[in-house]
This record gives structure tokens, C-alpha cells and sequence, in this order.
């Protein structure tokens, strides 16, 4: 009877337990389609300012401006993206061990290594492991907004325009579909792939190798050679009143989208793991429930046999 009883109340709690986890993936899911169309758009416009930017760089020689200057990458900074809270599967997890790794990977002098944290499982995790963050973003919104994009951006700029940093990587997730994310590493500082040599060439288009993507291919002409849609105007591209000056403009804008593109991804993984993760839990519910119900059916039907036994042994003693 108290095995019964047992019983009866883990099936009730494993139950109450399924219809949380299940509204959980409910709220997640419906946030999710709600952020998910904010990926695409903040991606493009990072990616585009970002090849914008590289142009720029290219055509500048380096020491034309401080953000291009060659550095040794002496003290590195390290902007982690992780989420406020967990019951996201191996998110947060995962995220961790790619900065860990990183951390670990690079012959790093100690105190020459700067840590910034958003989202508190990260915050909390370098306090206990370090190094300790030098700035912490607790609290995030559940849809990222420009203004803390704009907060998170400018620090790192200022420490890296002061000298007290010397590069500066954003160790995030990229949204890949509602089923798959992966944790990526970026470069912020100093700018990536410039080749100052090749600021000569007037007529490359910004984001290509050989002056612009290839033209569509819509037909052949009468002597069987493809003819192509242009794929934009190729036209040499000058930038006033200097390469320098739109630079020094528009590079601070190009961090912020970054920052805030990888905000709203990471947001939008977290999500996706979470939806999964609840999902999971809600169907291994279910087959708890399932076994837990069969073996509560055994029990009382063999309480109900030994039952019918005393009664009918009892009987025949009256006899």
C-alpha cells in the first residue's frame, strides 16, 4: 500500500513537472519566432559595414589613422556572450569551453589578458574559474537593443584607443535554424584581413577580390559567350572628403552593429537550445510517466490478487 502510494505521487509530480517544461518550450519557441526576424537583417548590415570598413583599410596606409596601426597583441580582451539563465541545454556550456579554450590556447603573460562578460552564467563562471571580468553586463532584455550594443562597444574602443588592450575577439553563437547554433569567434580589433598594398585599386568593389562579385549568367549571345547581368556598378569608388576621415566615422558605427548582431544571435540560440532542451525534457517526461504508470498497474494488480487470495482462503477455512 505505501508503494502504491510512492507511486501515485512521483507519476503526479513528474506530470506537474511535464506541463512546466512543456509551457517553458511553449514561451521559448513563441519569443524565438519573435527575435528570429531580427537575425537576418542585423547580420547583412554588420557583414555589409564590415566590408565597407575592410575597403577603407585597404586603401589607407597604416599609419594614417590609430585603428590601423600594427600592435603586438600584447593584452588581449575577450568579449563572452553567454545568457542570464540557464535550462538551455549545453548553451552556456558550450560557449564557456570555446572562450576557456581560447584562453587556454593562447601563450597568454598573466594580468595581460582582459575578460568581458554578458549574460550572468558567464559572469558567474569567470568569477569562480577566472580570470575575473573587467566589465560585467548582467540583466540583458529579451530583445538586445542598440543603446547596450552602443555601451559594450564603446568600452572596448576606449580601452583599445588608451593602449590598455591590444585586440579584442567576441566569443558568441551563431544562429544556424531552430534546431542548430554554433559558437563562433570574431575579431574585432585591430581590423582583420587589410592589405594596405592594394589601396591603390580604384575599382574594387567593397566585400570582393577581383572588383565585384560575378555577374549572373542570363543567356548567350550569337557567338555562344555568356552574357551576364551586371551585378552592380563598377565604377571606381573614392571616398570623401578622405578614406581616413570616413573611417574614422563610420568604424565606430561598424562595431556597435557587430556588437548588437551578435547580441540579437546569441539571444536568438539561446532560445533555439532552449526550446530544444524542454522539448527533451517534456517527452522524457512522458516515458518516465509511461514506465512509472505500468509499474503502479503491476503493483495493484498484484495487491488486488493477493487480495482475492485471503478472501478466498478465508472462505474456505469457514467451511
Amino acid at each position: 500500500m505505501e508503494e502504491l502510494r510512492d507511486l501515485r505521487r512521483r507519476i503526479r509530480s513528474i506530470r506537474d513537472t511535464q506541463q512546466v517544461t512543456r509551457a517553458m518550450s511553449l514561451v521559448a519557441s513563441t519569443r524565438l519566432r519573435r527575435i528570429e526576424r531580427f537575425v537576418e537583417p542585423a547580420r547583412t548590415y554588420a557583414e555589409t559595414l564590415r566590408r565597407v570598413v575592410l575597403d577603407i583599410a585597404a586603401r589607407t596606409p597604416p599609419w594614417a589613422h590609430p585603428l590601423l596601426k600594427p600592435r603586438e597583441a600584447v593584452t588581449r580582451a575577450y568579449l563572452v556572450i553567454t545568457s542570464d539563465r540557464g535550462l538551455a541545454g549545453g548553451y552556456n556550456a558550450e560557449i564557456l569551453r570555446r572562450a576557456t579554450d581560447l584562453l587556454g590556447a593562447a601563450d597568454l603573460i598573466p594580468g595581460h589578458v582582459a575578460v568581458v562578460v554578458a549574460g550572468r552564467k558567464g559572469r558567474d563562471s569567470f568569477r569562480r574559474r577566472g580570470p575575473r571580468p573587467v566589465r560585467e553586463y548582467v540583466h540583458l532584455p529579451d530583445t538586445p537593443d542598440e543603446a547596450l550594443a552602443q555601451h559594450v562597444a564603446e568600452g572596448l574602443l576606449a580601452d583599445y584607443s588608451e593602449g590598455r588592450i591590444d585586440s579584442v575577439h567576441m566569443v558568441f553563437a551563431r544562429f544556424v535554424s531552430r534546431g542548430s547554433y554554433q559558437p563562433d569567434v570574431v575579431q574585432l580589433l585591430p581590423v582583420e584581413g587589410t592589405q594596405h598594398a592594394d589601396y591603390q585599386d580604384e575599382t574594387r568593389i567593397p566585400g570582393t577580390d577581383n572588383g565585384g562579385d560575378r555577374n549572373e549568367v542570363i543567356g548567350r549571345d550569337n557567338g555562344g559567350r555568356d552574357r551576364e547581368r551586371p551585378n552592380g556598378p563598377n565604377l571606381p569608388i573614392t571616398y570623401e572628403p578622405s578614406p581616413e576621415s570616413v573611417f574614422d566615422r563610420l568604424f565606430p558605427h561598424y562595431l556597435v552593429s557587430a556588437v548588437y548582431a551578435a547580441l540579437v544571435e546569441a539571444k536568438a540560440s539561446e532560445l533555439a537550445a532552449r526550446t530544444i532542451a524542454m522539448d527533451s525534457a517534456t517527452d522524457n517526461a512522458g516515458e518516465l510517466i509511461e514506465r512509472l504508470t505500468l509499474t503502479y498497474n503491476r503493483a495493484r494488480q498484484a495487491e488486488i490478487t493477493q487480495e482475492i487470495s485471503e478472501i478466498a482462503t478465508g472462505a474456505e477455512s469457514l467451511r
